[in-house]
């Protein structure tokens, strides 16, 4: 049951919240999704080409996030960017507590990046590194799947990246981009944003996470 304090925490939350639900079972990682496997979506973007969905899940020490993008238009640049902010310090830029994987429909040319003194900084400051062929790196992994309808992007993080809380629960951002109609879509989405893009290089604009008790 919870407490008093903890119904007033849960009160005071924004309305843009990432809600993690405990599963007993993992799901498949294989890249494709659904909400038979997932459930409900913890998160939906509405667009004119069809919402995008977002499902967060918890089991055995990982945490999935998983996006199904519908877009019949295949580009190889349209990408699915996660932002997290570890420590819930919100920063007005990023910071070394801050990771952003910035996941292209064609997983190769995938970049992923962590924040250094308010920028994003590649690996090992190599403007061109790329993720190639790997689909893994520090306590994470990646699968995608693409077909004539859209395509379909699983990440499956350690549970350490959502523990080392200093100020506040973890932040998060997703923002989406679709070749074909051109367009940026992201969440959260304040109305004082002057462009998508611009959430992504703001920690203090990111949503909460926050972690169900059970199954």
């Amino acid at each position: 049951m919870l407490t008093a304090v903890a119904l007033l925490a849960l009160v005071a939350l924004p309305q843009d919240t990432l809600r993690v639900a405990a599963v007993s079972t993992p799901p498949v990682f294989d890249g494709t999704i659904g909400s038979a496997e997932y459930g409900t979506p913890a998160v939906v973007i509405p667009r004119s080409q069809g919402e995008v969905r977002i499902w967060a899940v918890a089991s055995a020490g990982s945490v999935y996030l998983a996006v199904a993008i519908p877009d019949s238009s295949f580009y190889w640049g349209d990408d699915a960017v996660i932002s997290l902010d570890i420590w819930g310090d919100r920063g007005a830029a990023p910071g070394h507590d801050d990771f952003q994987w910035y996941f292209r429909r064609v997983l190769d040319s995938s970049v992923v990046y962590r924040g250094e003194w308010g920028k994003w900084r590649a690996p090992r400051d190599d403007p061109d590194w790329r993720l190639g062929p790997e689909r893994s790196g520090g306590g994470w992994e990646v699968r995608s799947a693409s077909d004539a309808r859209g395509w379909s992007l699983e990440f499956r993080l350690d549970r350490a990246y959502f523990l080392e809380t200093k100020q506040g629960p973890p932040g998060i951002a997703i923002r989406v981009y679709d070749d074909a109609p051109h367009g940026w879509h992201v969440w959260p989405h304040p109305p004082s944003i002057r462009h998508p893009t611009e959430v992504e290089r703001r920690p203090e604009l990111w949503a909460p996470v926050i972690f169900s008790s059970g199954p």
